[in-house]
């Protein structure tokens, strides 16, 4: 029968093919982004190392280049959950919503 326990490199190969086969990858996670969350990611970092691209219509042989692999992976978004921020701006404690259109508003210069 099929073991329903996994393992890391079950785990690494279902990612490896989510990435693959997405449009949009969403990566959720919980808490700050720190040296952990960084390492988690190590994976998708590492994808295009293993990949070769060939231009085969042309009858070429070498690998593209990896800048060339932008057109097939998919969006990332990063989704943090569970996050808080100090709230704050010149030492005075800002609502959510003030926080939100200072950090939207058009600054001069920019």
């Amino acid at each position: 029968g099929l073991s329903l326990q996994g393992d890391s490199r079950n785990d690494v190969w279902i990612f490896v093919l989510a990435v693959l086969l997405s449009s949009t990858l969403i990566y959720n996670s919980r808490g700050t982004i720190d040296r952990q969350a960084m390492d988690s990611l190590h994976y998708v970092a590492k994808l295009a190392e293993h990949i070769e691209v060939r231009n085969t219509a042309e009858g070429g042989e070498e690998p593209l280049p990896s800048a060339g692999f932008a057109q097939f992976f998919p969006t990332f978004v990063w989704a943090v959950r569970d996050f808080t921020l100090q709230l704050e701006k010149d030492g005075r404690e800002l609502s959510d919503d003030e926080y939100l259109e200072d950090a939207l508003r058009l600054r001069a210069g920019r």
